[in-house]
């Protein structure tokens, strides 16, 4: 019955710009106030402009639904001019295009995405803001524990990742860093801020950033809703700070958005 009555509906719905132009019109009214939304007719199709705060961007994809996640992630530290930022999980690059237009010129971000798939959305959204600054740039790693190559589920969602592999079909084998060792190889003299949503692989992004946070002492803000060996990863997370006598706090948004925030900004 739901199937059919969804059949019926979608049916119903107008096509092409004309249904992105319904949407439109539906997320304009229930956007918060720092927020705008818009269509940018291009030749094959429309693109979206969204506008959060005093900063807007350019996307092959609708931002409705997660542009909340731009004020989540930014919580406790805001990105600004200059900052060093590493965007791990950056998935289609949304957060990665924002911090850009953030740090700006003087500063630097780092999308950690292993996805291929996810790597090409990046490009692509990145080419449609004309007006970045070249200080982007892609890591094609993931991070880990140790430097190894391990078996990681390519499959060009949200849901790619080195904890959970579905099926044999997406399973290829990517290089695996520490974020110690990277920061060493790149002889980074500051990290501000680590935005890291890596589908369960947070806890050995972790255990491989201990020097870093000795030294640089990043603020961090972790997606710590994930589930691993039946457990949330946010108590893990939690646990790492804590030993670390790391400044940290564990938020909820949304009901579920659960992150973790950690570093100097807490204090």
């Amino acid at each position: 019955m739901k199937k059919a009555l969804k059949k019926i509906l979608s049916g119903l719905m107008p096509k092409g710009n004309a249904k992105e132009k319904l949407k439109l019109f539906y997320y304009r009214l229930l956007k918060p106030k720092q927020v705008t939304f818009d269509l940018v007719e291009g030749k094959d199709k429309v693109v979206y402009k969204t506008g959060f705060q005093n900063t807007s961007l350019i996307t092959h994809e609708a931002l409705y639904p997660i542009v909340a996640d731009f004020d989540y992630y930014q919580h406790f530290y805001k990105v600004k001019s200059g900052d060093v930022v590493i965007d791990a999980g950056a998935n289609c690059g949304h957060l990665t295009v924002f911090f850009s237009k953030l740090v700006g010129r003087s500063g630097k971000v780092f999308a950690f995405e292993p996805d291929k798939f996810n790597i090409e959305r990046i490009r692509k959204n990145m080419a449609l803001n004309p007006d970045l600054t070249d200080n982007i740039k892609i890591e094609d790693l993931l991070l880990w524990d140790k430097n190894e190559w391990i078996d990681f589920y390519e499959a060009g969602t949200v849901g790619s990742s080195a904890v959970w592999m579905p099926d044999a079909e997406h399973c290829v084998k990517k290089q695996a860093v520490t974020i110690d060792d990277w920061v060493k190889t790149n002889q980074l003299q500051k990290l501000d801020f680590i935005k890291m949503d890596i589908e369960g692989a947070e806890i050995e992004a972790l255990d491989g950033c201990v020097e870093t946070i000795k030294t640089l002492q990043p603020n961090f803000a972790i997606a710590s809703y994930h589930f691993v060996n039946g457990e949330k990863t946010f108590i893990k997370v939690e646990s790492f700070f804590r030993q670390m006598n790391y400044p940290y706090k564990t938020v909820t948004f949304r009901g579920n958005e659960i992150i973790t925030f950690a570093g100097p900004n807490l204090k």
